[in-house]
């Protein structure tokens, strides 16, 4: 029997900031209730600033419980790479029956742990696709480089996704520096403002919707640091969005200097 739930919207397109978590599995079963009710306690403040949460798998049905009537979207942490029926994986479409508006692909340690190349991820941002889900695509250097250097392997990584993903179809890039939480350090304006304009370059033409994000050691003071030498449409808090305080401070911040609209794909502002 599929289950089908109304979706709350992706704010996909600029002026609109766009913020997020992948909760992992850091908040155990016995207290998702709890941190999902944190954040229904915060919905306005979080739908100001285009929040989404990507929750796993088991924890869907309490997630669209609880934050039913929010407008806090929320998607699934991975999707499966083939059409077909397969064991133990879960399909974009079920996902979608779910209410979820968008799912999280490529993330490090999946790459690094499960051996996903450029390649899966691609496939599954297309089966996310398919199923009228944004694909939030991550991607970063394993190890502290250059900008230059890390420009370009973003835009390696990013590259298939947008070749596999129909040009109209939105898409959500998420920066994240594999090094930078080991290293309690967040990648400085410079570096994160040379693989967003690789990304840029990678994107012209495209009229579909692109939107940028970082992630890594996220505090509050990331975004101001952030904002001279980059255009991100905003943050994925990671740890800084578990706790309540925290999540409200990153948020508050960027509310505060809001990115402006962004050019689409087209040069048009979308």
């Amino acid at each position: 029997m599929t289950v089908t739930a109304a979706r709350a919207p992706l704010p996909i397109h600029p002026p609109v900031p766009l913020t997020c978590n992948n909760t992992k599995t850091v908040v155990a079963p016995r207290e998702f209730r709890d941190w999902l009710g944190a954040l229904r306690d915060q919905a306005e403040l979080l739908r100001a600033a285009g929040y989404f949460v990507m929750v796993p798998a088991l924890m869907l049905s309490l997630t669209r419980e609880v934050l039913s009537g929010t407008g806090i979207a929320y998607g699934g942490q991975d999707c499966a790479a083939e059409s077909e029926s397969v064991t133990g994986e879960t399909p974009a479409s079920h996902l979608a029956d779910f209410g979820c508006t968008c799912v999280m692909l490529g993330q490090q340690q999946r790459r690094q742990l499960r051996g996903e190349d450029d390649t899966t991820v691609a496939a599954k941002a297309a089966r996310a696709g398919e199923a009228g889900l944004v694909p939030v695509v991550c991607a970063g250097e394993a190890e502290r480089c250059s900008p230059a250097e890390a420009a370009e392997t973003v835009a390696a990584q990013v590259r298939p996704v947008m070749d596999q993903l129909p040009a109209t179809a939105p898409l959500v890039v998420l920066y994240e520096p594999h090094w930078a939480s080991p290293a309690h350090q967040a990648a400085d304006a410079r570096h994160v403002g040379a693989v967003q304009r690789g990304l840029d370059a990678l994107r012209a033409g495209r009229p579909g919707v692109v939107r940028t994000l970082y992630g890594g050691a996220v505090t509050p003071g990331t975004w101001t640091a952030l904002r001279d030498g980059t255009h991100l449409d905003g943050l994925h808090l990671g740890r800084a969005g578990i706790d309540a305080a925290v999540r409200a401070a990153v948020v508050s911040e960027i509310l505060a200097d809001p990115p402006a609209g962004r050019a689409g794909g087209d040069g048009s502002v979308s």
